[in-house]
């Protein structure tokens, strides 16, 4: 029996020379277009991430969707060169809170703080908001509700200049000019939450509001987004959450990392996402073994 293969949507968070201060990792110009190149050259077929939803069973492990990650304006010259001379559509996701460079999310927060407090300084800080948490456990150790609290409460300690300055002297975030920009040349957009929370931890109500106050603001701003919905870190939220924001909101797909039975084609809507921005190992892995598994587990489950 033939195994069927579906399409993949890989992932980015910067592809640029010079990363941002606000989020220094991602992967240099130059190598993002030798990983399309060699992509191309086995084949491979670069489609919209709307092209695909409209009709999976049209496509298989071969047809490649392109997305990104919380709508850096470092990536604007790329996303734009991806539509004008390669005639790819990526879709980019983003964080509400984020658009225009209104404000920044609590991650970022913390990077910009690793960058510009000592250590020593920092940890004490954190100890003292949350006893016994560290710079890398205090995601952790903190109730989603009050991740933006703490960290504005330690960045008025430590940091020697404000949110609002910063944003405005970097403007790391795309800009309303830009993403209108970017909608005419073809690329779409999608929700990432409104401040990067782990879905995986909300109650309905806190997850029903991240993507409300999205919504909103769209609308508010007159932008047009597809209904498409990529979750914060890949983590989904739980499976009845989940089932009740995709009918309040209509999403048409909602986007993680995890694996499992039915993902990536109708009538599900979750879709898996591999990460590409960096040369870990497990992403290479993902890339050229996960499909193929997740079809021998419908094989399996078609068999019992």
């Amino acid at each position: 029996m033939k195994l069927n293969t579906t399409p993949r949507v890989l992932y980015y968070h910067i592809v640029a020379d010079k990363f941002p201060e606000i989020y220094p990792y991602g992967i240099s110009v130059s190598n993002f277009f030798k990983q399309l190149g060699q992509l191309k050259r086995r084949r491979y077929k670069f489609r919209s991430l709307s092209e695909i939803l409209a009709n999976p069973k049209r496509f298989n492990d071969k047809d490649l969707a392109l997305s990104f990650d919380d709508g850096f304006s470092a990536n604007y010259p790329v996303l734009i060169y991806l539509c004008k001379e390669y005639n790819i559509k990526p879709t980019v996701f983003l964080i509400g809170k984020c658009v225009d460079n209104k404000e920044m999310a609590w991650n970022h927060k913390l990077l910009l703080m690793k960058r510009y407090c000592s250590l020593a300084k920092l940890s004490a800080e954190i100890n003292k908001y949350v006893p016994g948490a560290t710079i890398s456990t205090l995601f952790s150790r903190i109730e989603m509700s009050e991740k933006d609290e703490i960290t504005d409460a330690i960045w008025n300690e430590v940091m020697p200049f404000s949110q609002s300055n910063y944003l405005q002297k970097h403007k790391p975030f795309l800009s309303l000019t830009q993403i209108q920009s970017l909608q005419k040349a073809g690329v779409d957009f999608g929700i990432h939450s409104w401040s990067h929370p782990d879905f995986g931890r909300l109650n309905y109500s806190e997850a029903y509001t991240e993507l409300d106050l999205c919504f909103t603001q769209n609308e508010e701003l007159s932008l047009s987004f597809k209904r498409y919905f990529a979750y914060p870190y890949g983590r989904p939220a739980q499976k009845d959450i989940e089932t009740k924001l995709i009918k309040n909101f209509q999403l048409l797909a909602t986007f993680g990392i995890s694996y499992g039975l039915g993902d990536n084609r109708l009538p599900y809507t979750r879709w898996q996402r591999i990460k590409m921005d960096s040369s870990k190992l497990v992403n290479r892995e993902q890339f050229l073994v996960m499909p193929w598994l997740r079809s021998i587990k419908a094989l399996r489950y078609n068999f019992q």
